[in-house]
């Protein structure tokens, strides 16, 4: 037995393909190669470029026989890939626009306090008052700045995560939808 025919038997054993199918097509790929090289051809000639990679043209010549099942586990674990990144996607974003709105609103409703001295005088019904608002200058500014635009990113970083993990843009075959409904029959 060729060293091609063996590694094609590891794959259609590895595919799980029937032992008595994958018997049945050694031999056969065995007298085909026997055969080129009796008429002086070379592999290349009967198996084309599938003879430089073995382990597909076994794969392909069980799949295109029935004698082997593509397994689901790679669409299973493409939709754990997909979900597992638009989830930390969707994390990470919550966790940017969480920060920037800490940043931007936690100052303005933290504690603070002020004291003041009554200052006694004669001027009539004078009473002091302090007057105290949002301030949005100061050596602050620069936090402020960095919250809005990590809790603007945030946001928009989640709306594009929710856009591409909706239920819809997961399906791969859109076969069942008719491109021409609502077009005239001449065109």
């Amino acid at each position: 037995m060729s060293l091609f025919v063996q590694a094609c038997r590891a794959e259609w054993d590895r595919l799980g393909v029937p032992e008595a199918a994958a018997n049945e097509m050694a031999a056969d790929l065995e007298a085909d190669l026997a055969e080129a090289q009796a008429d002086g051809a070379s592999p290349e000639e009967v198996l084309g470029n599938g003879y430089f990679d073995p382990k597909s043209f076994a794969a392909s010549w069980a799949y295109a026989k029935g004698v082997a099942n593509e397994r689901p586990r790679s669409a299973v674990v493409q939709l754990r890939t997909r979900t597992v990144t638009f989830f930390s996607s969707a994390v990470v974003c919550l966790a940017l626009g969480a920060l920037g709105l800490v940043l931007f609103a936690g100052r303005r409703f933290g504690s603070a306090s002020a004291s003041a001295v009554a200052i006694r005088r004669s001027l009539p019904r004078q009473m002091p008052s302090i007057f105290v608002g949002p301030h949005f200058g100061g050596p602050g500014i620069v936090l402020d700045v960095v919250g809005l635009v990590l809790f603007g990113i945030g946001i928009v970083g989640l709306g594009v995560t929710l856009w591409f993990w909706r239920p819809w843009s997961m399906k791969a075959d859109r076969s069942d939808r008719d491109p021409d409904v609502g077009l005239p029959s001449y065109l």
